[in-house]
């Protein structure tokens, strides 16, 4: 009912809706992705703490992870540029890059802002990852955990589609996924072998 409601209210704003839909599509996706990238890294994380991790399921739980991760970027990309290009509700680059400054849901926009530059801090170090010392880039990589919280808070918010039974099942889906994933890393998960000299 909000779906249609929010699309009548479109196609009489405009004749041509595309921009809302591939807005949606890519804010879905992204979010989709996301969730699979942060789950891959928590089971990379339980796989390096075995006393002989498979190499082949790291290679491959290391390869997946850094592909979400670049797909995740893409969709984020793609659902910024078309929030610009949108002519029924048109965000400016100010509005994208500077929270409680939105034409729209101010304050779940703005968590969205947030989730940017805290994505953007996650993927420059996982870049730079060669040239900075590992436990620097580790405890930074944990800032994926608010990165998560807040695109999930920002979809609750402000996506058009959150009182869809299937929306509300993805969103209680993917984070019933994660906050099981950290509980079994945190408590379940083998502690790697101290040596003792």
């Amino acid at each position: 009912m909000i779906a249609s409601t929010t699309l009548a209210t479109v196609t009489t704003a405009t004749s041509n809706p595309t921009m809302w839909y591939v807005t949606r599509a890519a804010a879905i996706s992204c979010y989709v992705t996301l969730t699979g990238t942060v789950g891959l890294g928590l089971l990379r994380s339980m796989a390096r703490t075995e006393r002989r991790p498979n190499a082949t399921y790291l290679w491959l739980l290391d390869e997946s992870h850094q592909f979400l991760a670049l797909l995740t970027a893409a969709f984020l990309a793609l659902h910024l540029v078309s929030l610009v290009l949108d002519s029924y509700l048109p965000f400016s680059l100010a509005n994208l890059l500077i929270p409680f400054n939105e034409p729209y849901k101010e304050l779940p926009v703005a968590l969205g802002v947030l989730a940017l530059y805290a994505m953007a801090i996650v993927l420059a170090t996982s870049w730079l990852r060669r040239r900075i010392s590992y436990t620097f880039w580790r405890r930074l990589h944990y800032v994926s955990f608010a990165v998560f919280v807040l695109v999930t808070a920002h979809g609750l918010l402000a996506g058009s589609d959150t009182g869809q039974p299937w929306a509300s099942a993805m969103y209680f889906g993917a984070s019933a996924f994660i906050g099981v994933l950290t509980l079994v890393r945190i408590f379940a998960a083998p502690r790697p072998q101290v040596v003792r000299r």
